[in-house]
Protein backbone atom coordinates (compact mmCIF):
# COMPACT_ATOMS: atom_id res chain seq x y z
CA UNK A 1 0.00 0.00 0.00
CA UNK A 2 1.55 3.58 -0.94
CA UNK A 3 1.93 5.41 1.62
CA UNK A 4 0.76 9.30 2.27
CA UNK A 5 3.85 10.87 0.74
CA UNK A 6 3.62 8.83 -2.06
CA UNK A 7 -0.39 9.42 -2.71
CA UNK A 8 0.90 13.24 -2.68
CA UNK A 9 3.29 13.20 -4.97
CA UNK A 10 1.00 10.87 -7.62
CA UNK A 11 -1.53 13.36 -7.11
CA UNK A 12 1.06 16.34 -7.69
CA UNK A 13 2.58 14.52 -10.85
CA UNK A 14 -1.30 14.28 -12.46
CA UNK A 15 -1.54 18.47 -11.31
CA UNK A 16 1.68 19.21 -12.62
CA UNK A 17 1.23 17.59 -15.70
CA UNK A 18 -2.26 18.76 -16.47
CA UNK A 19 -2.19 22.83 -15.37
CA UNK A 20 1.75 23.41 -15.28
CA UNK A 21 3.99 23.46 -12.36
CA UNK A 22 4.04 26.94 -12.02
CA UNK A 23 0.24 27.28 -12.03
CA UNK A 24 0.00 24.98 -9.15
CA UNK A 25 0.20 26.62 -5.72
CA UNK A 26 0.86 24.67 -2.42
CA UNK A 27 -2.72 25.69 -1.59
CA UNK A 28 -4.11 23.63 -4.51
CA UNK A 29 -2.03 20.77 -4.06
CA UNK A 30 -3.41 20.09 -0.54
CA UNK A 31 -6.80 20.62 -1.31
CA UNK A 32 -6.32 18.04 -4.11
CA UNK A 33 -4.52 15.84 -1.48
CA UNK A 34 -7.52 16.17 0.82
CA UNK A 35 -5.43 18.40 3.14
CA UNK A 36 -4.99 21.43 5.11
CA UNK A 37 -2.40 23.39 3.15
CA UNK A 38 -0.34 23.06 7.21
CA UNK A 39 -0.89 19.56 7.06
CA UNK A 40 0.93 19.27 3.14
CA UNK A 41 4.24 21.08 4.92
CA UNK A 42 4.41 18.06 7.19
CA UNK A 43 4.95 15.69 4.19
CA UNK A 44 7.04 18.31 2.00
CA UNK A 45 8.65 21.68 2.48
CA UNK A 46 7.58 22.75 -0.75
CA UNK A 47 6.79 22.80 -4.66
CA UNK A 48 10.39 22.40 -5.39
CA UNK A 49 10.73 19.65 -3.34
CA UNK A 50 7.92 17.62 -4.93
CA UNK A 51 8.73 17.98 -8.54
CA UNK A 52 12.35 17.17 -7.45
CA UNK A 53 11.74 13.95 -6.24
CA UNK A 54 8.83 13.24 -9.02
CA UNK A 55 11.54 14.23 -11.86
CA UNK A 56 14.79 13.31 -10.11
CA UNK A 57 12.76 9.40 -9.92
CA UNK A 58 12.41 9.47 -13.71
CA UNK A 59 15.71 10.39 -14.90
CA UNK A 60 17.32 8.09 -12.46
CA UNK A 61 15.28 5.10 -14.09
CA UNK A 62 16.01 6.42 -17.15
CA UNK A 63 19.80 6.63 -16.60
CA UNK A 64 20.92 3.09 -15.93
CA UNK A 65 18.88 1.78 -18.95
CA UNK A 66 20.47 4.19 -21.55
CA UNK A 67 24.10 3.29 -19.49
CA UNK A 68 23.32 -0.14 -19.93
CA UNK A 69 22.98 -0.09 -23.88
CA UNK A 70 26.29 1.31 -23.77
CA UNK A 71 28.03 -0.84 -21.92
CA UNK A 72 27.23 -3.46 -24.77
CA UNK A 73 30.88 -4.67 -26.39
CA UNK A 74 29.11 -6.64 -28.72
CA UNK A 75 27.49 -3.53 -30.63
CA UNK A 76 28.44 -0.74 -33.11
CA UNK A 77 27.41 2.48 -32.78
CA UNK A 78 24.28 2.34 -34.94
CA UNK A 79 22.89 -0.88 -32.67
CA UNK A 80 23.26 0.90 -29.24
CA UNK A 81 21.50 4.01 -31.14
CA UNK A 82 18.84 2.07 -32.21
CA UNK A 83 18.30 0.08 -28.89
CA UNK A 84 18.36 3.56 -27.30
CA UNK A 85 15.97 4.87 -28.88
CA UNK A 86 13.53 1.57 -27.86
CA UNK A 87 14.84 1.85 -24.40
CA UNK A 88 14.40 5.59 -24.12
CA UNK A 89 11.45 5.28 -25.94
CA UNK A 90 9.73 2.29 -23.47
CA UNK A 91 10.75 4.67 -20.57
CA UNK A 92 9.34 7.62 -21.43
CA UNK A 93 5.95 5.62 -22.85
CA UNK A 94 5.76 4.36 -19.15
CA UNK A 95 6.03 8.12 -17.70
CA UNK A 96 4.10 10.31 -19.79
CA UNK A 97 3.25 12.61 -16.99
CA UNK A 98 6.96 13.15 -15.97
CA UNK A 99 7.50 13.80 -19.77
CA UNK A 100 5.08 16.06 -20.12
CA UNK A 101 5.75 18.20 -16.71
CA UNK A 102 9.41 17.99 -18.11
CA UNK A 103 8.61 19.46 -21.74
CA UNK A 104 6.24 22.12 -20.50
CA UNK A 105 7.91 23.42 -17.40
CA UNK A 106 11.44 23.10 -18.52
CA UNK A 107 12.00 26.73 -17.84
CA UNK A 108 11.63 26.24 -13.93
CA UNK A 109 12.54 23.02 -14.07
CA UNK A 110 16.47 23.99 -15.71
CA UNK A 111 17.25 25.85 -12.33
CA UNK A 112 17.49 22.92 -10.20
CA UNK A 113 20.41 21.15 -9.84
CA UNK A 114 19.10 17.46 -9.34
CA UNK A 115 17.29 17.98 -12.63
CA UNK A 116 19.77 19.58 -14.69
CA UNK A 117 22.75 17.34 -13.91
CA UNK A 118 20.52 14.44 -15.03
CA UNK A 119 18.89 16.10 -17.99
CA UNK A 120 22.76 16.60 -19.17
CA UNK A 121 23.86 12.83 -18.49
CA UNK A 122 20.72 11.76 -20.60
CA UNK A 123 22.18 14.17 -23.47
CA UNK A 124 25.48 12.84 -23.09
CA UNK A 125 24.62 8.74 -23.08
CA UNK A 126 22.74 10.11 -26.43
CA UNK A 127 26.11 11.72 -28.18
CA UNK A 128 28.32 9.25 -26.82
CA UNK A 129 26.46 6.50 -28.93
CA UNK A 130 26.33 8.37 -31.73
CA UNK A 131 29.56 9.28 -31.84
CA UNK A 132 30.75 5.65 -31.57
CA UNK A 133 28.20 4.53 -34.46
CA UNK A 134 30.66 7.68 -36.88
CA UNK A 135 33.73 6.54 -35.28
CA UNK A 136 32.92 2.85 -36.11
CA UNK A 137 31.43 3.92 -39.69
CA UNK A 138 27.83 2.22 -38.94
CA UNK A 139 26.76 5.77 -38.94
CA UNK A 140 27.15 8.19 -41.57
CA UNK A 141 30.06 10.37 -41.30
CA UNK A 142 28.25 13.51 -42.09
CA UNK A 143 25.80 13.32 -39.20
CA UNK A 144 26.63 15.85 -36.57
CA UNK A 145 25.83 13.86 -33.04
CA UNK A 146 24.74 17.09 -31.18
CA UNK A 147 22.11 18.47 -33.61
CA UNK A 148 21.14 14.64 -34.02
CA UNK A 149 20.49 14.28 -30.31
CA UNK A 150 17.73 16.97 -30.55
CA UNK A 151 16.09 15.50 -33.34
CA UNK A 152 16.05 12.16 -31.57
CA UNK A 153 15.16 12.90 -28.32
CA UNK A 154 12.16 15.58 -30.23
CA UNK A 155 10.88 13.19 -32.20
CA UNK A 156 10.22 10.71 -28.54
CA UNK A 157 9.08 13.45 -27.29
CA UNK A 158 6.30 14.28 -29.83
CA UNK A 159 5.28 11.14 -30.24
CA UNK A 160 4.11 10.87 -26.51
CA UNK A 161 2.93 13.92 -25.61
CA UNK A 162 -0.03 14.25 -24.29
CA UNK A 163 -0.87 17.94 -24.29
CA UNK A 164 -0.58 19.54 -27.96
CA UNK A 165 -1.58 16.33 -29.44
CA UNK A 166 -4.23 15.23 -26.70
CA UNK A 167 -6.83 16.07 -29.37
CA UNK A 168 -5.79 12.70 -31.24
CA UNK A 169 -4.80 10.60 -28.74
CA UNK A 170 -2.09 7.60 -29.50
CA UNK A 171 -3.60 4.43 -27.63
CA UNK A 172 -1.22 2.30 -25.79
CA UNK A 173 -1.31 -0.56 -27.73
CA UNK A 174 0.11 1.78 -30.87
CA UNK A 175 3.17 2.06 -29.14
CA UNK A 176 5.19 -0.82 -30.46
CA UNK A 177 4.19 -0.04 -33.98
CA UNK A 178 5.21 3.65 -33.44
CA UNK A 179 8.35 2.86 -31.98
CA UNK A 180 9.00 0.65 -35.24
CA UNK A 181 7.98 3.52 -37.62
CA UNK A 182 10.17 6.52 -34.86
CA UNK A 183 13.05 3.88 -35.48
CA UNK A 184 12.78 3.24 -38.99
CA UNK A 185 12.66 7.24 -39.91
CA UNK A 186 15.38 7.66 -37.58
CA UNK A 187 17.84 5.24 -38.43
CA UNK A 188 17.45 5.12 -42.10
CA UNK A 189 18.87 8.59 -42.34
CA UNK A 190 21.82 7.96 -40.39
CA UNK A 191 23.05 4.27 -40.54
CA UNK A 192 26.24 4.89 -43.44
CA UNK A 193 25.71 3.37 -46.58
CA UNK A 194 28.01 0.96 -48.54
CA UNK A 195 30.92 2.59 -50.00
CA UNK A 196 29.85 4.22 -53.35
CA UNK A 197 31.38 2.56 -56.61
CA UNK A 198 33.27 4.83 -58.53
CA UNK A 199 31.39 4.77 -61.70
CA UNK A 200 28.44 5.60 -59.76
CA UNK A 201 26.39 7.80 -62.56
CA UNK A 202 25.97 11.71 -61.57
CA UNK A 203 28.37 10.50 -57.89
CA UNK A 204 24.76 9.53 -56.70
CA UNK A 205 24.87 7.42 -53.48
CA UNK A 206 23.21 3.54 -53.74
CA UNK A 207 20.42 2.77 -52.06
CA UNK A 208 20.74 2.23 -48.72
CA UNK A 209 19.95 -1.64 -48.09
CA UNK A 210 16.98 -2.64 -45.70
Amino acid sequence: MASRREEILDIARRQFAANGYQAASMRDLAEASGLMAGSLYSHFKSKTEMITDIVVRFYDTLLPRQAAVLEDPTENGAAKVARMIQEVFTVCAAHRLELTILHYDWTALSSIEEVMSRSSRTLDLWTIALRAGVADGSIDPEVDPVPMVRIITSSIHSLLDTKRYGHLPLAPEQESQLLAQLRRALLEGIVASPARPADTPGGARPARPT
